[in-house]
């Protein structure tokens, strides 16, 4: 928690006070003649503004008849009761209009008409899918509107792209003749990149590079002209926080700007918040509103090295912030502050350690944002918030893996629990013997397949791994086996089936070609079935069935059904594979999960 008690301090220097003072001013700016603008224009060293990656090219101009918005709003209104329909047909409308070439005010009417048809549709969807945990495989349902959802948002921002470039000018006099039009194409655009993000992640994918590098070249355009802060309404409340500040009504809820909205997208992509829950995609949001817009805060660049608790990015950075300068520095740049965040987070988890540890607890000692979450799911929440917000290092080295080893995969802690049951009994070659068809599934990620080619490439296949974690890969079917994030698993290498190793899903990331990977945190070194009974009923058949486990550190672990109402400083006794009864108490509590929980175990008679 050290590393960012020094990160307020700078903040009252002179320096930072400077560098706050430019961004209000002006980024970037300098007076000059409008000689000298118009020569900086020509200067290749100049950075080239609004010069977004992957634009088609258009390559033809439109029959006199072949444009008509009143048709186009007339073909999408008849499909409102249809919105996938219409959806599709209006990703077909832009992806046509994207290669003509049009005038700017046509093309930009097009587009704000298609916005607002399409709006209420998205936003079907993605409440829809909020509120339901996702999980592999996804349904056919699913899968169609989510995909023709993101495919209409890219189109819809090709075009606003198009129109932007299209009228943008670096020259101040130029700009401001534009401006209105510019700032309000601009915040739209905006919208549509947090859109895309968020809708993306509903299907555990980020942002694309060429995302997040048009992200970057729109608002370093917009900040050139100082024209970040401009507040317009958004179409509706997708994708932006569910709770209202107490100083905003219901009037202006959703009146935002193209900074608000890029530190929304940047703090989203920070949190890599598309491997939580979905119900808690708002958090990073609700924080910033509660927080009133002081949680993040933007810097012009100076240059030197960053102080703990600022973040980096450029005009052309293709990720999220980063908390080290890359090799390769490219101007103009900017710092993003997390401090204010950062405490409020570490306050909210100190005031949760005090109440529990005196056993009084007030939720209204809490931050807004964590008052309405369920109490068991506020401390881990906050932990992966804290973690996101910390430069971290990898500690072990990842290898990666190019031969094509069977690993036979076990998810769900009841498949974990009958793989661990089955290897205590003594005759492990009738065990084998028993589990053969099992296991040989459990070498793919589908039970079945349509044809021998996609049953090949179902296979689980490592792709790196290090002693903390691994990293598999699979083809996703129709018929994949159920995975889930935060779900307990185990894993067994081929000839080693005997030892296998616990595991959690820590990520999920799909990709367009059909391949998934799953990201696992390691646990155990060795671990086993056994039964916990309470110590009145320890020669009584009323045990509980657990897993038990031995880590990297050779500390041990109990792994427990989340409905047990365990606290820490139970005492139990414990009943192993082998018979030999060990008096266990439960230490803290290392891990909460929707199906298990894990507790230090802490015995002096076992080992």
């Amino acid at each position: 928690m050290m590393w960012l008690e020094t990160a307020v301090a700078p903040v009252n220097t002179f320096k930072n006070q400077a560098m706050y003072s430019d961004l209000q001013m002006g980024f970037f700016r300098k007076k000059t003649s409008a000689h000298e603008s118009r020569a900086d224009q020509r200067d290749p060293l100049k950075p080239a503004y609004a010069r977004f990656s992957n634009l088609p090219h258009p390559y033809r101009r439109p029959g006199r008849k072949e444009i008509s918005v009143e048709l186009y709003h007339q073909k999408l209104g008849q499909l409102q009761q249809f919105p996938t329909r219409m959806l599709e047909e209006a990703a077909t409308i832009l992806s046509a209009l994207n290669m003509m070439q049009l005038r700017p005010e046509q093309r930009l009417e097009i587009s704000n008409m298609i916005m607002v048809q399409i709006y209420p549709a998205l936003a079907i969807w993605y409440q829809k899918y909020q509120s339901l945990e996702s999980s592999l495989p996804e349904s056919k349902e699913r899968h169609l509107t989510l995909t023709v959802s993101v495919k209409v948002l890219e189109q819809l921002s090709i075009s606003y792209m198009r129109y932007f470039r299209e009228l943008f000018t670096p020259v101040p006099r130029r700009f401001k003749k534009l401006s209105a039009k510019l700032s309000a194409a601009g915040f739209r655009l905006m919208e549509i990149f947090m859109l895309l993000q968020r809708i993306r992640a509903l299907r555990y994918q980020k942002l694309t590079r060429n995302e997040w590098q048009n992200c970057n070249q729109l608002l370093f355009s917009l900040l050139l002209h100082n024209a970040v802060d401009e507040r317009y309404k958004l179409h509706g409340s997708v994708g932006i926080r569910s709770e209202r500040s107490t100083r905003d009504s219901r009037k202006d809820f959703l009146n935002s700007s193209v900074r608000k909205l890029y530190l929304s997208i940047q703090l989203f992509g920070l949190m890599d918040v598309s491997t939580w829950p979905t119900r808690m995609f708002h958090l990073p949001d609700a924080y910033l509103d509660y927080l009133d817009g002081e949680g993040l805060k933007m810097l012009t660049d100076d240059g030197h090295e960053l102080n703990p608790g600022f973040l980096y990015t450029d005009m052309y950075q293709n990720m999220a912030l980063r908390f080290e300068r890359p090799e390769m520095e490219h101007k103009p740049a900017l710092q993003v502050d997390i401090s204010v965040l950062y405490h409020a987070l570490v306050k909210d988890h100190e005031a949760i350690a005090k109440m529990n540890f005196i056993s009084s607890f007030y939720t209204s000692k809490l931050s807004r944002p964590l008052q309405r979450m369920h109490e068991q799911e506020r401390v881990p929440i906050l932990d992966m918030m804290l973690l996101a917000l910390q430069p971290r290092k990898r500690q072990q080295r990842r290898h990666a893996v190019f031969s094509d080893d069977v690993l036979k995969v076990y998810f769900g802690k009841s498949e974990v629990m009958l793989l661990l049951t089955d290897l205590s009994q003594h005759d492990i070659q009738k065990v084998m013997r028993s589990r053969e068809f099992v296991d040989t599934l459990a070498q793919q990620s589908s039970a079945f397949s349509e044809d021998d080619n996609l049953h090949l490439r179902s296979i689980w296949r490592i792709v790196n791994f290090s002693t903390g974690g691994m990293l598999l890969r699979t083809r996703e079917t129709d018929f994949s086996n159920p995975v889930q994030l935060g779900q307990l698993m185990a894993f067994v290498p081929e000839g080693n089936i005997c030892k296998p190793t616990l595991g959690v899903v820590v990520r999920l990331q799909r990709y367009d070609d059909g391949f998934v990977e799953v990201a696992l945190r390691c646990l155990s070194n060795y671990a086993e079935a056994a039964f916990l009974f309470d110590q009145s009923q320890k020669n009584t058949d009323k045990g509980r069935a657990i897993i038990i486990y031995q880590d990297m550190n050779d500390q041990w672990y109990l792994v427990v059904n989340s409905a047990y109402n365990f606290v820490p400083g139970m005492p139990f006794w414990l009943i192993r594979a082998k018979g030999n009864r060990v008096p266990v108490r439960l230490g803290e509590t290392l891990m909460a999960k929707k199906e298990f929980l894990i507790f230090e175990m802490r015995s002096p008679a076992i080992h």
